[in-house]
């Protein structure tokens, strides 16, 4: 039953994170049958992709969202405490131990430090997982992203579209630019403005440099009093998410290396986890043979290896090569404008 889970989480709810805040159609539709639609925030018709060598509209078969993470977060949180699962805020776990009888976690509290065992740890910690580092799993490439909140000054962009610019590419930048609206309670507060360096090999500086520049030229102007940075690990086919008792899911696991989109992959993870999890619990066993190997034959798994083909091509050698080839392919943009399906689904429609 859901009262023999725990979350365990070193925060106290609400509490800030840093997130662009985009939650695209498959992630809207996985979570409409969940919990329904969270309030607040606010709906994108698409997205558009930009370049130097011309733009593409992508339209998803329904709307995609747009929120504060400190709100959209509480209120997942919210959710898991009202269907009986318990929680545990302001703990802090500082080391993990997977092993054939149980897995131990020493837990840092405001009263002292706690040690426990558990028959399954689901370790959903984030780009620096613990939990993957203290079992030794095998993770994928770590990727850089700052970002800020703006306002608009004299730009352009419409308030229900979400804007990817793939220019940092020609400054050197393994990544790309985006232009959100920043909902807060429902209502535009802002605009959120950032770059992301999907391989982790561009000092932080020169990103927000190029941040200001980049806003400075679209007509935005600073609103906060710096722009802040964090870490993201991303999704490839040598990724390790399983060990005896553990297992790793969201950002521990791996994400979108190609746009950094975390929510719709973590969920998808999150129900092929749970699904192999029951098994083992209802075959009273502690490992999962070939974890790995059949996510890869999930559908989100194979929209994984995808992203990270592209993204091997637009932010490895030849980067700007390989942009012209993609936004000149007529038939991928045909599909992605299409409005028949679903950013992260497009594998399936595609020669690979």
């Amino acid at each position: 039953s859901t009262s023999d889970f725990i979350l365990i989480d070193k925060a106290k709810f609400p509490r800030p994170k840093l997130c662009g805040g985009g939650v695209t159609y498959r992630g809207t539709e996985l979570l409409t049958e969940l919990v329904g639609k969270p309030p607040g925030g606010g709906v994108s018709v698409g997205l558009e992709f930009r370049s130097v060598v011309g733009n593409f509209d992508v339209r998803e078969k329904g709307p995609q969202w747009v929120y504060d993470r400190s709100e959209f977060d509480a209120f997942l949180l919210e959710a898991c405490i009202a269907r009986g699962v318990q929680l545990r805020d302001e703990t802090t776990v500082t080391e993990l131990e997977a092993g054939h009888e149980s897995t131990k976690l020493t837990m840092k509290t405001k009263s002292g430090t706690t040690h426990e065992s558990f028959a399954w740890v689901i370790g959903a910690d984030g780009a620096n997982s613990i939990a993957r580092r203290a079992s030794g799993l095998r993770g994928g490439i770590v990727g850089r992203l700052v970002e800020a909140v703006f306002e608009k000054e004299g730009g352009t962009e419409r308030e229900d579209t979400l804007y990817f610019d793939f220019d940092p590419i020609c400054d050197g930048i393994p990544g790309y630019a985006w232009i959100f609206p920043y909902f807060v309670s429902g209502r535009v507060v802002g605009w959120k403005i950032g770059v992301m360096d999907g391989r982790g090999v561009v000092p932080g500086e020169k990103l927000r440099s190029w941040t200001l520049d980049y806003a400075k030229e679209r007509g935005y102007r600073l609103s906060e009093e710096k722009i802040a940075g964090w870490p993201e690990r991303y999704w490839d086919w040598r990724t390790q998410g399983h060990k005896p008792g553990l297992l790793l899911i969201g950002e521990a696991f791996g994400i979108d290396p190609l746009l950094g989109e975390g929510i719709a992959p973590a969920m998808f993870n999150a129900v092929y986890a749970a699904d192999r999890l029951k098994q083992s619990l209802d075959a009273g066993s502690r490992t999962i043979r070939h974890y790995e190997r059949d996510f890869m034959r999930t559908e989100e798994g194979l929209n994984l290896w995808f992203q990270s083909g592209l993204a091997d091509r637009i932010y490895g050698r030849h980067p700007e090569r390989w942009l012209r080839v993609l936004f000149s392919m007529k038939h991928l943009r045909e599909l992605a404008g299409g409005g028949n399906d679903a950013y992260g689904r497009l594998v399936k429609h595609l020669p690979v």
